[in-house]
């Protein structure tokens, strides 16, 4: 296999694709020789690359070309022009589709994101060099040969990420890169080099010229990746989130989401000193500094890893309580940053149950009184949210260091809520076997605000098995309650 790197070029074992669906992998070649046979230059570029080099699943194969868009379009059946202004033709082959992109230079940067003007070019040396970091400028060929004039395959091995060229100048393109730094340093655990740093802290004021949108989607794969107290750690050192537009719009969500850093250092100091006894970093020592302040913040941070990426809202909602951000406040910090309604409202609702279930605890201190409260907000919250907040909890308890009488305590009462979980049958007024009208007529009165606290209360006793949800016996108990005393509760 050929690698050429700068000027110099070696012949190295071939090496076959090992990440890629071969279904995917032989339509995109056929693109290939397709374009090569008309007479064009074509490579699979970016992502695809980088990931194979790396032993990552690949998903998706871009491709670059000497081909003009008019061209590319010529020489296929199924297209779609989704940029193609920018150089840009969607191919569709029969499974799959490839992004093919003319080789093309950028300059004079409109807004720190966008470029007023592409110029096509005829190589693919020259395509690499408008890219991100050197990762993402590599190049392979039909044959399996690598086109690296940046050394992004050493960078890979020593697990660096480097901007291509000058890094102030690729952040000045588009300032986003230095948040996707930031996601890269935390999804693949590499390291920025110092030029990159020195450059994003120069630069990071540029972050408010970004749509939140796209701020958000990169925060979201930090937070969601595989190492989130990375990624929080070093927003924290850069201080990145603080010049996004949400930051400057709305200083409280801003304040909230900023302090995420702060809460990630003191999870990844914990767990640095958990293991070794001290703190063997620079963010662990400032860490270590801010730890003794609130050290529930930490044991939150710490469960973030222990849950799953999906649903977004387990982690979401860990986060906001772990900066201390009430269930009121949740959903419109979360919409401020441009969060989809439903992961908004479903981390809310976790972060108001486990307030309302702290509530219940520190009130009822019977096993009973706590079954009760319990079933009350599960009613209420509905069994996904319930069933979600066990989930995370036991993240929690499972990440708690120190105090094992206190996360056995903790871990029964969990077991004592799963069971509780599992024997609520109805959650919902239509899941009764009396309706609103049913009732009325067995208590002979006319409908008011009465009625709909009775059937809340007669929900909560078929939840909690006290009563059968059983037509003749429901209502038959409605009569004896309103014969008895009209104001009594039913149960």
């Amino acid at each position: 296999m050929l690698v050429v790197i700068g000027k110099e070029v070696s012949v190295i074992e071939k090496q076959h694709w090992s990440q890629v669906d071969p279904l995917m992998l032989a339509q995109g070649e056929r693109v290939l020789r397709i374009l090569r046979d008309g007479g064009h230059q074509a490579f699979f570029v970016g992502g695809c690359v980088r990931d194979e080099l790396m032993g990552r699943p690949v998903h998706d194969m871009d491709i670059a070309t000497s081909a003009k868009p008019d061209e590319v379009v010529r020489l296929f059946e199924r297209t779609i022009p989704t940029g193609i202004q920018h150089g840009t033709v969607t191919v569709m082959m029969e499974d799959h589709a490839f992004e093919v992109t003319t080789f093309r230079k950028e300059s004079d940067y409109a807004d720190y994101r966008r470029p007023t003007s592409v110029e096509f070019v005829d190589a693919v040396t020259e395509d690499l060099r408008r890219r991100d970091f050197t990762m993402n400028a590599i190049a392979r060929g039909l044959e399996g040969e690598l086109i690296d004039p940046f050394g992004g395959q050493m960078d890979i091995e020593r697990r660096l990420i480097r901007c291509v060229g000058n890094a102030e100048e690729r952040f000045t393109e588009d300032a986003l890169r230095m948040m996707r730094a930031v996601r890269f340093a935390s999804t693949f655990g590499f390291r920025p080099v110092l030029s990159l740093w020195k450059a994003l802290l120069a630069g990071r004021d540029k972050l408010g010229y970004i749509a939140t949108e796209r701020v958000r989607m990169e925060l979201e794969k930090i937070v969601l990746g595989p190492d989130p107290l990375r990624g929080l750690a070093l927003l924290e050192r850069s201080g990145l989130l603080r010049y996004a537009k949400a930051a400057q719009a709305q200083a409280p969500a801003a304040e909230a989401l900023c302090a995420a850093a702060e809460a990630g250092a003191n999870a990844v100091a914990g767990a640095a000193e958990a293991a070794s006894g001290a703190a063997a970093t620079p963010v662990a020592a400032l860490a270590r500094r801010l730890l003794h302040r609130e050290p529930p913040r930490r044991a939150l941070l710490a469960a973030l890893p222990l849950l799953a990426p999906a649903p977004p809202a387990l982690r979401w909602s860990l986060l906001l309580q772990a900066l201390g951000a009430p269930g009121e406040a949740a959903s419109p910090l979360l919409k401020s940053w441009t969060f989809p309604n439903r992961t908004a409202q479903e981390a809310a609702g976790i972060v108001r149950f486990d307030e309302a279930w702290e509530a219940i605890l520190a009130e009822a201190p019977g096993e009973r009184e706590q079954r009760r409260g319990w079933i009350g907000l599960q009613v209420a919250f509905g069994r996904e949210t319930a069933a979600w907040w066990l989930h995370r909890q036991q993240a929690v308890v499972q990440a708690a260091i120190g105090d094992d009488a206190k996360r056995q305590a903790d871990q029964a009462i969990l077991a004592r809520a799963a069971a509780w979980h599992r024997e609520v049958q109805v959650h919902t007024l239509k899941e009764l076997a009396i309706s609103g009208g049913d009732v009325l007529q067995a208590a002979g009165r006319k409908g008011g605000p009465w009625l709909s606290e009775r059937l809340k209360q007669l929900l909560i006793a078929v939840a909690a098995g006290e009563l059968p949800n059983d037509r003749a016996t429901l209502l038959k108990h409605v009569e004896t309650v309103v014969k008895n005393d009209g104001s009594k509760p039913i149960a």
